[in-house]
């Protein structure tokens, strides 16, 4: 960029006495035109750029609250699945069972099991040998409940009467623990209740079916449901706070449907249970839909989205607060504005300019026309001074000799003195020795005929790190001579700092989505790791750029987030997938792709996800890709995923030596990139190799 004078007072007396009445009133209308154009082009642009960012900021906003709401309700189902594999070792035990079976089967009153035959009844031997039991399941009942961490167990038949209880008395179910009992009776399905407050804090109670012996749930009919209450005060605690995905104004919510309507978890007020007076906005899948609407607790304006939890009748619900939400959108609205403000004040003071140039009296003598001449360029000057005094960016104007002859008031408060303070002074004398050097290089340039240089450098600005943009360019006189360095640096730094703290929210979004892959099937506790770190290793005897090596660092974290979505009982199934499970199975991919597409992450991790199980012979899956088709990234992935699902063990095998999956993988021939699989081969087989998988090995 090139800075000029051009004198033009040599014209001045001739244009003095050219210029026509009829030439200024075209130019006024002409001028004014422009004007009101501009403005209000301005104005429509700052309405369709709010528009726009908003659009934008709300629908991330929308995408992070759903994933915070999602991974809350897996923290809630891994609860109800805890409290599942807990009871499975009660109601299971085939001794149990039996006796459960037996009592069913009887056609006498229970409570005469309980209390004995009545007074001048005749004895049953069946019932005297199942009253006689009944201590012994009593105390395996006691026993699994204080082992387990519950308050208390209770068993109940099919008519509703209980005759097994840890307590001193068989005391009789509520109405809604006898509706839970039928409903589990008649769906075949575990229930549990909604949260109570008692003596021991929030408790929830567990429903779970009791089947005969050698039956199960496609079967035969439960003959006995099995209850168990236990205090959650603590996991609930957790679950409301813990997450540390939760920025400022935002919070997780847990409610539950009661009889009398809605009620709010919240264990750290008395009481642990607050009433919530209005119905939740639910639509025809139970899920409440993101929205702006009034807090749950109070009458404060959210951004809210609501996940119910399945087969509960619980919700977790996401709220930001409006006003937190929207700050950084304001403060770019404000932005907006003050550019379309300064446009039209730039245009309608060059109007007034020209226009008080046109309408200059012509009789007026040529000393009279410097005076206002002399006029109009002080007031310029000083509007230029009130603009730059207004502008964030800092502006500086040096000599050849690298000492400042002008400097802005931003510049000024960047570095901590005042304008006048710094004139004179040179870089060294204003930011140090070290960063001053690195300044002289763009000096140099622009001295050895450079129009522009622009770089970023990170500077210590009255004890502080700050990131700055600098743009240099040279000023050059009439003649076209150099006589300095014109100077604009932008500090950047609240960007660089958001987007870090974007990266960080990221990747702390991928260890949460790990967390509940291994929650959800501890065979791969581990797995992503390993697969990860071999991935990387892989990679780098492939000599494959940064860009790939990082994506395949996070998408092998995230490599099986699809199987959270796949039947529990087909990924621990020990026999031979069935074709019909097969294809089951492999439709985590598409549940990963689901997840993943829309995501943000910097990388092409979603092709390296929804790629990984292709083959470069055709036969993989989904979409049956070959050789080139597959992303490099994605050929890495499939291989290394391979080689660690065999050297780990399974539900249906145990671990595979090194050697042996590494050979089944050079077998397999074009079903995997042979140099991929030669690579994995030098990377094992290295110190490091082997030190990574000693770290992961199965435990003997």
């Amino acid at each position: 960029m090139k800075v000029e004078y051009r004198r033009k007072t040599d014209k001045i007396p001739e244009e003095l006495h050219t210029f026509k009445p009829e030439q200024r009133r075209k130019a006024f209308w002409v001028g004014l035109a422009i004007i009101v154009s501009v403005a209000v082009g301005a104005m429509l642009w700052v309405a369709w750029g709010v528009q726009e960012r908003e659009r934008q900021y709300v629908g991330t906003l929308q995408k992070r609250m759903e994933l915070l709401a999602s991974s809350q309700v897996q923290l809630v189902e891994a609860l109800t699945q805890e409290s599942r594999q807990q009871a499975n070792r009660i109601i299971r035990a085939e001794l149990f069972r039996l006796y459960a079976a037996e009592i069913d089967l009887i056609e006498d009153d229970v409570a005469r099991i309980v209390a004995g035959p009545l007074p001048g009844q005749p004895t049953n031997d069946e019932l005297t040998q199942l009253s006689a039991q009944l201590p012994m399941m009593q105390s395996l009942l006691i026993e699994f409940t204080r082992i387990s961490g519950y308050i208390s167990g209770r068993v109940v038949n099919r008519n509703g009467t209980v005759y097994i209880a840890t307590d001193a008395s068989t005391t009789p179910l509520r109405p809604d623990q006898a509706e839970l009992v039928k409903k589990v009776l008649d769906t075949r399905a575990d229930q549990f209740g909604p949260l109570r407050h008692t003596a021991h804090g929030l408790v929830m109670e567990s429903y779970l079916p009791i089947y005969p012996p050698g039956a199960s749930s496609k079967e035969a009919r439960p003959v006995a449901v099995l209850v168990l209450a236990k205090a959650v005060s603590d996991r609930m605690n957790e679950l409301s706070s813990g997450n540390r995905l939760i920025e400022k104004g935002e919070s997780i919510r847990l409610v539950q449907q009661v009889a009398g309507g809605y009620e709010e978890i919240v264990p750290w007020l008395p009481g642990e249970l607050r009433p919530i007076g209005a119905p939740l906005e639910l639509d025809s899948g139970q899920r409440m839909r993101f929205a702006e609407r009034s807090s749950l607790s109070a009458a404060q304006k959210v951004y809210s989205v609501g996940m119910p939890v399945p087969n509960m009748n619980w919700w977790i619900v996401a709220e930001a607060d409006y006003n937190v939400a929207r700050e950084g959108l304001r403060s770019e609205q404000r932005v907006l504005i003050s550019m379309a403000a300064l446009l039209i004040l730039v245009f309608t003071i060059t109007f007034g300019a020209v226009w008080a140039k046109l309408i200059g009296n012509q009789d007026r003598k040529l000393a009279h026309y410097f005076e206002a001449m002399a006029q109009r360029v002080e007031n310029q000057r000083q509007l230029l001074d009130r603009v730059n005094g207004t502008i964030a960016d800092f502006i500086g104007l040096k000599d050849l000799s690298g000492h400042y002859l002008y400097v802005n008031p931003a510049f000024a408060r960047a570095v901590g003195h005042s304008a006048e303070e710094l004139i004179g002074l040179n870089d060294e004398a204003i930011f140090g020795f070290d960063t001053a050097r690195r300044l002289d290089y763009s000096d140099q340039q622009l001295l050895a005929g450079s129009d522009l240089v622009t770089f970023s450098e990170t500077v210590y600005l009255q004890s502080r790190q700050h990131h700055l943009q600098f743009s240099k360019s040279p000023l050059h006189d009439a003649d076209g001579k150099l006589t300095g360095i014109v100077s604009v640096i932008r500090d950047v730094t609240e960007m660089v700092e958001t987007q870090r703290r974007q990266e960080q929210a990221t990747q702390k979004t991928v260890e949460a989505l790990v967390r509940a892959i291994e929650l959800t099937d501890p065979y791969l506790a581990g797995h992503s790791r390993l697969m990860g770190t071999l991935a990387v290793e892989v990679a780098k005897a492939l000599n494959a750029s940064n860009l790939e090596t990082a994506t395949m660092e996070t998408a092998a974290n995230l490599a099986h987030i699809g199987k959270l979505f796949v039947d529990r009982n087909l990924l621990f199934k020990t026999d031979i997938y069935t074709a019909e499970e097969k294809q089951a199975m492999e439709q985590h991919v598409m549940h990963a792709a689901k997840v993943l597409h829309g995501i943000d992450f910097g990388l092409p991790v979603y092709e390296a996800v929804v790629q990984m199980n292709e083959s470069p012979d055709g036969s993989g899956y989904p979409k049956g890709l070959k050789g080139p088709e597959i992303a490099l990234t994605a050929r890495v992935l499939g291989v290394v995923n391979s080689f660690c699902a065999m050297v780990q063990p399974r539900a249906y095998r145990g671990a595979r030596p090194v050697e042996e999956a590494l050979q089944i993988l050079r077998e397999s021939g074009t079903a995997y990139d042979q140099r991929v699989v030669a690579a994995l081969a030098e990377v094992v087989h290295s110190a490091l190799g082997e030190k990574l998988l000693a770290r992961h090995a199965p435990a003997s």
